[in-house]
């Protein structure tokens, strides 16, 4: 019986172990199939192996490979995963054709997934073979550098789900006929046309779990079929040109957990039927041109985590019902133009992390329930007109890590508790009312990185305890009322700093001349703080600085002759409105960093230097206001991206060059208020290359000649000022052409974004100097030919320039009417066309300029009524209409005889009625009349005998 039974196990073991050595080790039944195994040698001699990828294809046993699975039973090849690097050098580069590669890969005829992703074809077409593998199961050819048309033989695979073609190269892969071959993929779970050019393609879509076709030039609406797609669990269609409507029938998606449409042009409201898709987790429709409010629907998204709408042209208020999603944990509604209030209920949302509602129209006060969102990491809400306090409740909000509330009409003080918020990174409370002093709370803040008070109305001074923020790296308190000293202990711990503003207070910078600031610092806004005599010694220690602005700070003294070696890495340097004299110096002109040059309102003396380099990059340069003289510098012509020079208000003299033709990127030339000479047709022609040019200013100079017609050419000028000059000749016709006079919204968009916040212009309008500032400026339209030896009509041609808001001819010699229709140059501020010979009567459609507040006709020949009207009657100076003897009527003494009475708007609804009265008079008194004559007449006629004694 024991000898059984040890039998019995002896058989069980061997049983066990043969069993067991089946199962574990496959490579002992199986080996890789000879066939297979040629085909992958073959498959590796088009490639070549950069990174030594298939250098393991040794040996008989394929299966061992790296890359290659096998089927555990049969030893057939089943995977060949050879995944290369999408964004590095790739690690396998076609040697040979690819159809030899696919012929060779047709081989492994048990093959059902294949990934190629990431290595380098050279750009060939996908072979349409690779539709007989109609084994796959799942196909990678993302990223492999493939182009032309994706081949419709792709269909064919009709077991693959999962599909992706990936375009990394944007644009080189294209379906240029029809995209219906997808649609024969049934199996499709997961595919992935992301950068491909489906611009040609139809939008047919089909059952799928996901698809991502993101990233390509799809055109036209989401079909309304989109709604029988009843397993979709996620669509990616994300920067596309999709456009239309949002259709109603998505909300017939059960299945949906995530939409991805942002960066498309789509429009219309967003669908009330998106409240029925109770799976949705996220909803990305950003960057797109929806309008309307946002559903009240949205609340019933009970499993919504992210949601992005922002970006778009959604109004009315936030709807109450968010208050329901209690799973959020990201909100993004900024860059619309909501309105309303921040509701109270958003307590409720207990896992919201980010809520962005920047850049709308929200008002009232920042609720004091925000305290209750614990989870809270960042606030953004800038941007909007939110009034009252910051609320105390912020303390509460331990994670919070930043904090953006600039751009609104906050006030109060600043919390003393925002030093309680430890994890805090950024904080920015710039562009408010807020008063007060800056809190000593915020020295608790050891992981602020970003600090921002300005545009405020703080006092006090500058805590030293802000050199306990020993990471701050960005410092603005610029433009509030701060007072007293900065010294080098307001930084001493500061060693990460980068940038630094606190120009526009009241203080007074007391550093010593060897204080090195902090290493890393590279832009320095201190204007207005005052530094007495004196450039600052340890300035020109500081050898990373890249942006210094010590405008308004008193600085006299003459100009540091070696700024540019002691500062190598300088890119701006702002020292306007200062004492400083003495002359240039030619140290800039080896200046390869500078961009950004503003010496304006000093006392610099001397000539321009003459030594700039063509491989200088200046942008932007301003010498106006000072006490220069000389030649215009040949030299400074090599600035091809120069946009702004200012060279107003010196002594500069000599002929203006063809040197102007190389500014083929200014947009402002100004040099006007010098003894500039030259004709005015060379000077055009040095910039008529520049059809970017937006000012010309060459008021007050000696330039002479006639008014070229080629200035026309200057399509995109907006301020014209040749005033004060020697011109002669007509006024071209084609002035009433200029493209941003006609129709300033052209204007929009087009304006060089740092001179239009920071530069100004000094122009003559309204009879005084005005001082044109930021948007203000960019928006002014003007024309002055004032002071020069013009002769001839006033071209009618004018009146089409109806954006046109300031024209003055005066002082000219200019003959004949006024244009009879110059009513419709209806944006018309200032109008000056005294002191010359102008005749005939004042148009009666000048008094439908209801926006004009100065009027200058005096010294003309001009006769007849003034026309009374509009904002004519506003108009009560008479002495805009002096020296026209013939002229009569209000606000003159002179008055009109009753033929000249000008008609009014009030006395031509009496004339009418005293005409009318007149009328009915006569009429009854010949009635009368011709009843009486008739009688008399009809006697005579039928009485004989009376008629024989009335006639003897």
């Amino acid at each position: 019986m024991r000898e059984t039974f040890h039998a019995m196990l002896v058989l069980v073991a061997i049983l066990f172990f043969g069993v067991a050595k089946f199962c574990s080790g496959r490579n002992t039944s199986f080996n890789c199939i000879e066939g297979e195994r040629e085909a992958l040698l073959k498959f590796k001699l088009c490639f070549n192996d950069l990174s030594d990828m298939l250098s393991s294809w040794k040996g008989n046993d394929c299966c061992e490979w790296r890359g290659v699975g096998c089927d555990k039973n049969r030893g057939h090849v089943v995977s060949l995963q050879l995944r290369g690097s999408i964004f590095d050098q790739p690690q396998l580069n076609l040697i040979d054709d690819v159809q030899e590669a696919v012929s060779s890969l047709l081989k492994l005829r048990y093959l059902e997934h294949l990934d190629l992703s990431g290595n380098d074809v050279n750009s060939s077409l996908i072979p349409p073979s690779f539709g007989l593998m109609k084994q796959l199961r799942h196909l990678n050819l993302s990223f492999m550098n493939f182009k032309g048309r994706i081949p419709g033989e792709l269909g064919n695979l009709t077991r693959l789900r999962v599909l992706d073609l990936a375009d990394y190269y944007g644009g080189a892969l294209k379906v240029d006929d029809d995209i219906l071959w997808i649609s024969h993929l049934s199996s499709v779970q997961q595919l992935d046309m992301s950068g491909i050019n489906l611009s040609y393609a139809s939008s047919n879509l089909f059952q799928l779990e996901s698809i991502d076709l993101s990233g390509n030039q799809l055109s036209d609406s989401i079909p309304n079929s989109i709604g029988q797609l009843s397993k979709l669990r996620s669509i990616y269609l994300f920067g596309n040109q999709l456009s239309g409507n949002i259709p109603d029938s998505i909300g017939q998606l059960s299945k949906l957990e995530s939409i991805y449409l942002s960066g498309n042009q789509l429009s219309g409201s967003i669908p009330d039927s998106i409240g029925q898709l109770s799976k949705l987790e996220s909803i990305y429709l950003s960057s797109n041109q929806l309008s309307g409010s946002i559903p009240d629907s949205i609340g019933q998204l009970s499993k919504l985590e992210s949601i992005d709408l922002s970006g778009n042209h959604l109004s009315g208020s936030i709807p109450d019902s968010i208050r329901q999603l209690s799973k959020l944990e990201s909100i993004y509604l900024s860059r619309n133009q909501l309105n309303g209030s921040i509701p109270d209920s958003i307590e409720q949302l207990s896992k919201l992390e980010i809520i962005d509602l920047s850049h709308n129209q929200l008002s009232g006060s920042i609720p004091n329930s925000i305290g209750q969102l614990s989870k809270l990491r960042s606030i953004y809400l800038s941007s909007n007109q939110l009034s009252g306090s910051i609320p105390d409740s912020i303390r509460q909000l331990s994670k919070l890590r930043s904090i953006y509330l600039s751009g609104n009409q906050l006030s109060g003080s600043i919390p003393d508790s925002i030093g309680q918020l430890s994890k805090l990174e950024i904080i920015d409370l710039s562009d408010n009312q807020l008063s007060g002093s800056i809190p000593d709370g915020i020295r608790q803040l050891s992981n602020l990185e970003y600090l921002s008070f300005s545009s405020n109305k703080l006092n006090g001074v500058l805590p030293n305890s802000i050199s306990k923020l020993s990471n701050l790296k960005v410092l603005y308190v610029a433009k509030n009322s701060l007072e007293g000293v900065i010294s080098e202990a307001h930084f001493a711990n500061l060693f990460k700093l980068i940038s630094l503003d606190i120009g526009f207070n009241n203080l007074n910078c007391e550093m010593k001349s060897n204080w090195r600031p902090p290493f890393y610092l590279a832009f320095i806004y201190m204007g207005s703080c005052k530094f007495g005599t004196g450039f600052p010694e340890w300035l020109l220690l500081h050898k990373t600085a890249s942006m210094v602005d010590l405008s308004n700070a008193s600085i006299s003294g003459p100009f540091p002759e070696n700024i540019s070696h002691m500062l190598p890495e300088l890119r701006g340097l702002f020292l306007t409105n200062n004492f400083m004299n003495g002359s240039i110096p030619k140290s800039l002109c080896n200046s390869k960093s500078l961009v950004y040059l503003d010496l304006s309102n000093n006392m610099l003396s001397g000539s321009i230097p003459n030594c700039w380099r063509n491989d200088q990059s200046f942008n932007f340069i301003d010498l106006s206001s000072n006490n220069l003289s000389g030649l215009f510098p040949s030299t400074m012509g090599q600035f091809s991206s120069l946009f702004i020079l200012h060279l107003n208000n010196n002594s500069l003299h000599g002929e203006l060059h063809l040197a102007l033709k190389n500014f083929t990127s200014l947009l402002v030339l100004d040099l006007g208020e010098n003894k500039f000479s030259g004709n005015l047709t060379t000077i055009v022609e040095g910039t008529i290359s520049n059809h970017a040019l937006k000012i010309l200013r060459l008021r007050k100079n000696l330039v002479s000649g006639y008014i070229p017609l080629e200035l026309c050419f200057l399509s995109q000028l907006q301020i014209l000022d040749l005033a004060d000059n020697n011109l002669i000749g007509r006024i071209p016709p084609c002035f009433g052409k200029f493209p941003t006079m006609v129709n300033a919204t052209r204007l929009i968009g087009s304006m060089d974004a740092i001179y239009w916040s920071q530069g100004d212009l000094m122009e003559v309008v309204k009879g005084r100097y005005l001082e044109y500032r930021g948007k203000t400026l960019g928006l002014e339209i003007n024309i002055d030919l004032s002071s020069n030896h013009l002769i001839g009509s006033i071209p009618e041609e004018l009146i089409f320039l109806k954006d046109l808001h300031n024209l003055n001819l005066s002082w000219n010699h200019l003959s004949g009417k006024i244009p009879e229709k110059i009513g419709q140059m209806e944006n018309l501020e200032s109008l000056d066309f005294s002191q010359n010979g102008l005749s005939g009567t004042i148009p009666k459609s000048l008094s439908k300029l209801t926006k004009l507040s100065h009027l200058n006709l005096s010294y003309n020949n001009l006769s007849g009524p003034i026309p009374i009207g509009y904002q004519l009657q506003t108009l009560e100076d008479p002495t805009i209409y002096i020296g026209n003897p013939q002229l009569c009527g209000a606000p003159l003494l002179n008055k009109c005889s009753n033929d000249a009475q000008p008609p009014t708007t009030a006395n031509f609804k009496d004339n009418n009625e005293g005409a009318l009265k007149t009328m009915w008079f006569y009429f009854f008194v010949m009635s009368g009349f011709a009843t009486g004559f008739w009688g008399v007449v009809r006697t005579l006629i039928l009485m004989k005998s009376w008629r024989h004694t009335y006639f003897q």
